[in-house]
């Protein structure tokens, strides 16, 4: 292919149609760093990291930060095509701790770069073989959609619970417009294990069907974990609890969960991701690929991801549907799917994302 001569950081910003709540915040809009990679032939690969505080710590200047410093250290002058697919990932997480979503900013621009060279999208380079991929919509918590925002698309809902003491009943009439269909709820961390197993308790009682009940408890709280699973043998998703390989073995060890929500925010990009999903895979985990709140530009990564370890399940990527225009012809999402990028690397998804008059700050690679 050719190296990398410069590394380009940019700030995204884009109004959501709905207010974004969950129990550890409350946005109205999407905040992330493009980054965008150049190499000696001209080509532009482009990765998104997001401003998630509650969650990775990573701000935007961290982001900036992580990025024109140590990780451009790893990425200028080098070809990424003279080495195997996962060396980016390998060598991007040995220069820093932690920075996850820099981390798989860095990650996927450089797989765009690749995908770009063999003339494959994104999906299609790490292993992908469908279309597209199913995902449920978030009911945000304390409130629905905004006035004329269709959500009809999707077929399955996940509702973000642990703000209001009545999220018990809330929960009850969305599942009882929707009998037969198991419903999704997500704390976010918000509860303790006695709240969490008298909710539980309640909304069974209530007659829901329970398709699975995501991170009750805070992350570190692994064992009262399990004891929900022992407790009420309803699914638990693990998503704070865990970032890394190492975080899932864990959990796995203290038979903490059913199904790991693997987020490229948290593990650092898609081979990352990759290696989560095979160990979860092994022990006999189930897969949910989801995303923090990205712009499509890293929710096609995200879906490049689901589509190669768990093309058939229902996954959790409706982040960038909040910031796309009612009506918007080019959107991704159709008839409750995600279709994924089917240009070279994520071409389609950067042209509709980052603005051609964007300010990039620039690093390039020393002139000899």
């Amino acid at each position: 292919m050719a190296r990398i001569v410069e590394v380009s950081t940019t700030r995204l910003a884009r109004r959501l149609h709905t207010p974004f709540v969950t129990a550890l915040r409350r946005t109205t809009e999407v905040v992330s760093v493009a980054v965008r990679l150049t190499d000696a032939a001209g080509r532009t690969g482009f990765g998104e990291g997001p401003q998630v505080w509650r969650v990775t710590g990573e701000s935007l200047e961290s982001i900036e930060a992580c990025v024109m410093g140590p990780l451009a250290e790893v990425l200028l002058g080098w070809d990424p095509a003279d080495e195997p697919q996962s060396a980016a990932s390998v060598a991007l997480a040995g220069a820093v701790v932690g920075n996850g979503g820099a981390r798989a900013a860095c990650e996927t621009a450089v797989l765009d770069l690749l995908a770009q060279g063999a003339g494959v999208p994104l999906a299609g380079l790490v292993g992908a073989t469908t279309a597209s991929v199913r995902t449920d919509v978030t009911l945000a918590a304390q409130g629905g959609f905004g006035a004329g925002v269709d959500a009809s698309q999707f077929g399955q809902v996940k509702v973000k619970v642990g703000l209001d003491p009545a999220d018990v009943d809330r929960v009850v009439r969305i599942a009882r417009e929707a009998p037969g269909v198991p419903v999704r709820i997500d704390a976010n961390q918000a509860w303790d294990l006695e709240t969490a197993s008298a909710a539980i308790g309640a909304l069974l009682a209530g007659g829901v069907v329970l398709e699975f009940v995501e991170q009750p408890l805070p992350a570190w709280d692994l064992a009262g974990h399990a004891e929900l699973r022992r407790r009420w043998g309803t699914p638990i998703v693990l998503d704070e609890s865990v970032f890394s390989v190492h975080d899932l073995r864990r959990a796995v060890d203290l038979q903490a969960g059913d199904v790991v929500n693997i987020k490229l925010a948290k593990c650092g990009g898609i081979h990352a991701g990759l290696d989560i999903a095979r160990e979860a895979t092994g022990a006999g985990l189930g897969l949910m690929v989801g995303s923090m709140m990205e712009s499509e530009l890293g929710v096609s990564a995200a879906a490049a991801l689901a589509a190669t370890v768990s093309p058939d399940a229902v996954h959790d990527l409706d982040a960038a549907w909040w910031s796309i225009p009612m009506g918007d012809s080019g959107s991704p999402y159709r008839h409750g799917c995600f279709v994924l990028d089917a240009s070279p690397g994520s071409t389609h998804a950067s042209s509709r994302v980052v603005p051609v008059d964007a300010h990039w700050t620039v690093r390039a690679v020393a002139q000899r």
